[in-house]
Formats: structure tokens, sequence, C-alpha cells
């Protein structure tokens, strides 16, 4: 009996001797976040076309929101060709742009001003002046037009 005893108390030591070991779960959640980008609107583009004799106007308006960009050729048959890229905003239905032109063998900045309705394009001609290098209409309310007609835009 003293043998078991003592077996008995040598297996209860050994048993409280030894480290317990304790499990831990650690439980790792991950936030994911996903970032629509707000859909945009396609890109309006509309095209507009005017032939007098034998010379040719041609504007080309793309817009987002109120900005606007595009081509705007004066091609007269007798003289050098102007060839314009433009930036602009538009408000309510009047574009206020700066040209890049070339135009006999020049390059230059300029004030362009379009109306827009559902079928033409109205654009303003007149004197300009050099301000800070664009040239501006010298007095807005002196200028002409010419009307261009909507047309389908050839891809």
């Amino acid at each position: 009996m003293k043998t078991t005893f003592a077996l008995l108390a040598a297996g209860a030591l050994i048993v409280s001797c030894q480290k317990k070991e304790e499990k831990t779960e650690t439980t790792v959640t991950e936030e994911t976040t996903v970032t629509t980008p707000a859909t945009e609107p396609m890109a309006e583009k509309e095209c507009y076309l005017k032939v007098m004799k034998k010379d040719t106007i041609i504007v080309e308006i793309e817009r987002h929101g109120d900005s606007i960009h595009g081509i705007y050729h004066w091609k007269p048959f007798e003289k050098d060709k102007k060839i314009s890229t433009y930036k602009g905003v538009m408000n309510g239905n009047t574009a206020n742009v700066v040209a890049q032109s070339q135009q006999e063998g020049m390059d230059f900045k300029e004030e362009v001003i379009f109306t827009v309705t559902d079928k033409t394009l109205a654009v303003k001609f007149g004197e300009m002046k050099e301000d800070k290098g664009i040239w501006k209409y010298k007095d807005v309310s002196k200028t002409s037009e010419e009307v261009l007609d909507k047309v389908d835009c050839k891809n």
C-alpha cells in the first residue's frame, strides 16, 4: 500500500509540475472596403458644318458636364486653312473656349465663343486684340456670327 500511495503521490507531483498549456484562439477579421467609382456619363459628341461656296467650317464638341473640348476647323478655298483644338466651359447654351490654332504657318491662342441650340451652332467672328498671349474679341457686342448646322459625326 505504501508503494501505491508513493506512486500516486509521485504521479500527482509530476502532473502538478507540468506547465499547463493554455489554448488561446485568436480570430482576425479583415475589413474590406470596395470602392466603386461613380459612373461618369459618356461624353456627348456633337458635330456642326457650314459650307459656303467652296469654304467650309467644321466644329466638333465633346461635353463632360459643363466642360467641353473639340476641334474647330475653318477651311477657306483660297487661303490657308485654320485648324484649332479648344477647351472651355459651357454656361447655359454658350461656350467660352480658348483655341490653340494654326494658320498660315503660325501658332496662336484665341478666344472663341459658340452659341449652341438643338440644331445649330453659331460661331462669333470679329475684330481681335492680343491680351496676355491670347487673341480676344475687341468688342463682343460688335461681332458677327456664322451659323453651322448640326450633322452626324463621322467616326
